[in-house]
């Protein structure tokens, strides 16, 4: 129980090529629904750019010279871009929204069809909690990874590069006091990340330990109510509970003052534009709808920002979900079959262990050089103290487990 536990504190790295290639194989049967989305998104991330291009026109060309035919058509043109950067907003969001529960929906058909041809072996060390938090958990943090994590990385990047140019283009030294206090938003979105690193690995961890002990309890109920153990179970778990809860406050705390933060940061940077634009309009080396243009620009040039840290924590644990799902989905604990199988057309007139030998666990043999033979119409009898072995025999009968040594044989054959 304790590696299970060690494997969910794994954080893994906020990129990891290799597995980002073998995520990437899930998406191939919808590449042309996701170059789809990526096209709506870029789209109306265009059409977003363009919004602060038509208040400069319509401050500094109509409504300086009161032409109220050229403002309408300005507005006008202003609305139908609003419509159409929503319309391709929803086609982006449910292309890939649809997408990401495609995506779940074929690898956790995946993974309990791998998990139907293990061996009983694994299960024996590996509690049902931890399979179930791979199937539910894991698979949705890949799922939140595919809809709202590589592709609006892209968007994020792209907004930032065309409102960067735009900027420079109006006028290089406002652009320069704009990016002047990026140092501080970078410290913050820094320690942000750092902090919440650590939150997000608590919690994988506690609700590992709520769905290993919830798996433990409600299995094993008709053992809690013989040993009257129902109070000091329910202690134990009001007390993971609350650790979970915990570990859930913190991260909201961070966000609650990170996000603060960025908007006090931003407000900074909106005032020392008023400030040194104010002057530039004075001056009349910077017009005024250029100066509402670049405040409308330096708001929305933040926000990518503040989307790229979020994006960061949401890339990073998908890799560590996706780490756990594939060591899963590689494990190969079958029981070999049998290269030539003999095929049993009538039923066996004999069974016999021959030296058998076995253990669950590495040495540690339950069964020891055990012989007997038992012919068509014979009548035995297993009898033994608990651990003696009776169920292991009758499991290595059925071939649920092989034999660690030895042989056993139906009508004489292996």
């Amino acid at each position: 129980m304790h590696n299970y536990y060690k494997e969910e504190e794994i954080l893994g790295k906020a990129y990891d090529r290799k597995l980002m290639k073998r995520l990437l194989t899930y998406l191939k049967p919808y590449k042309f629904s996701v170059l789809a989305g990526l096209i709506f998104l870029l789209i109306a991330s265009f059409l977003e750019l363009l919004g602060p291009i038509l208040v400069k026109i319509a401050i500094d060309v109509h409504i300086k010279n009161g032409n109220f035919t050229g403002l309408r058509n300005i507005a006008i043109v202003y609305v139908i871009l609003l419509i159409c950067g929503f319309s391709f907003s929803y086609l982006h969001n449910y292309i890939m929204e649809m997408v990401g529960q495609k995506t779940m929906y074929d690898i956790r058909k995946k993974i309990f069809s791998h998990l139907q041809n293990l061996s009983l072996s694994f299960f024996d060390r590996n509690p049902v909690g931890r399979l179930m938090t791979r199937l539910t958990n894991d698979v949705e943090t890949l799922n939140e990874m595919f809809t709202s994590g590589v592709i609006t990385v892209f968007n994020d990047i792209f907004i930032l590069t065309g409102i960067i140019v735009i900027l420079i283009s109006f006028n290089f030294k406002l652009a320069l006091i704009t990016f002047s206090v990026l140092p501080l938003l970078f410290y913050a979105t820094f320690l942000f990340r750092k902090k919440v690193r650590q939150t997000y690995r608590l919690i994988r961890l506690r609700l590992a330990k709520i769905n290993s002990f919830l798996q433990e309890n409600i299995t094993g109920m008709n053992i809690v109510q013989l040993f009257n153990r129902e109070n000091k179970n329910f202690k134990e778990f009001r007390k993971l509970n609350k650790d979970h809860m915990d570990a859930f406050l913190k991260t909201i705390f961070y966000y609650a003052v990170f996000f603060p933060s960025v908007e006090i940061i931003s407000s900074l940077a909106i005032a020392l534009i008023l400030w040194y634009g104010g002057i530039n309009v004075i001056k009349g080396s910077l017009t005024f709808g250029a100066l509402v243009a670049f405040i409308q620009y330096a708001q929305r040039f933040y926000r990518p920002i503040q989307d790229l840290s979020e994006k960061y924590n949401i890339m990073q644990a998908a890799m560590a979900s996706s780490e756990r799902i594939f060591k899963l989905l590689d494990n190969r604990e079958i029981v070999p079959e049998s290269e030539n199988p003999v095929e049993l057309t009538q039923p066996p007139h004999s069974i016999e262990f021959k030296n058998v030998w076995f253990a669950y666990n590495d040495e540690d043999y339950i069964l020891k050089n055990i012989s007997f033979k038992v012919n068509k119409g014979e009548k035995i009898a297993i009898v033994g103290a608990t651990g003696a072995g009776k169920t292991s025999i009758i499991n290595l009968l059925c071939r649920f487990y092989d034999v660690s040594k030895g042989e056993i044989c139906l009508n004489g054959i292996n």
